[in-house]
């Protein structure tokens, strides 16, 4: 067995890590974990074979996961996974000792490739994103910047509820709602729920998504 920890705080994000990883090795078991300080607390109790890591946890600051997981763990294979995908980020985990560095944007088929790489003791550091990435690529990290609440509503506009039902099944002031959803669509780049409700489906569909939604069951293990 192949122990693959995932340190992201994102819903989307750290479903679509942990697809991947599942794809890249039949023997992978996946922990997922949302903050820095589950970070320390795991890497003190087992080794990995892998850590993927998001730069962003609440409880971190700057390049302080790198730094904490190789601490740690120096002989630990450790990627960064990151929305700051610029080239100086990219140098500085490098320097760190992350054997990787990933775009949130990164498609999944090469997320896939690049994990089996890691896991396989390869090392892997893409190019920063280019400015115009595919539709489909950019989706996935719009998706990424929605928030739980944000999530929940999309996943009820997938299923063709109204606004008032929406607001009664989440409990919520259709205000509340609406003003989930001018987020959502200022987030996604779209203009109406057609266009949302498209975008999600267009994720559902990679894997990133699992059939019970993001809300109900955010980790699939």
């Amino acid at each position: 067995m192949k122990h693959v920890l995932v340190a992201d705080d994102h819903p989307i994000c750290a479903a679509t890590l942990v697809m991947a990883a599942h794809a890249a090795s039949h023997d992978a078991v996946v922990e997922v974990v949302e903050t820095l300080a589950a970070v320390e607390h795991c890497l003190r109790q087992q080794p990995y074979a892998l850590v993927l890591l998001d730069l962003m946890l609440p409880d971190a600051q700057g390049l302080a996961g790198p730094a904490l997981v190789h601490a740690i763990q120096p002989d630990t294979t450790f990627a960064v996974v990151t929305a700051r995908d610029d080239a100086d980020t990219m140098r500085a985990v490098q320097a760190i000792g992350a054997r990787g560095f990933l775009s949130k944007a990164t498609p999944v088929d090469t997320m896939i490739a690049a994990i089996a790489t890691l896991l396989g003791g390869g090392r892997w550091f893409a190019e920063p994103a280019s400015p115009d990435p595919a539709p489909g690529v950019t989706m996935i990290a719009r998706l990424g910047a929605l928030s739980a609440a944000q999530l929940r509503v999309l996943r009820a506009v997938a299923r063709g509820l109204p606004t008032k039902q929406i607001a009664y099944e989440l409990d919520l002031a259709e205000p509340t709602i609406k003003s989930h959803l001018s987020g959502i669509f200022r987030k996604l780049g779209v203009t109406n729920r057609t266009q949302a409700v498209l975008a999600y489906r267009m994720i559902e569909d990679t894997g990133a998504i699992d059939a019970g939604g993001p809300a109900d069951n955010p980790i699939p293990l």
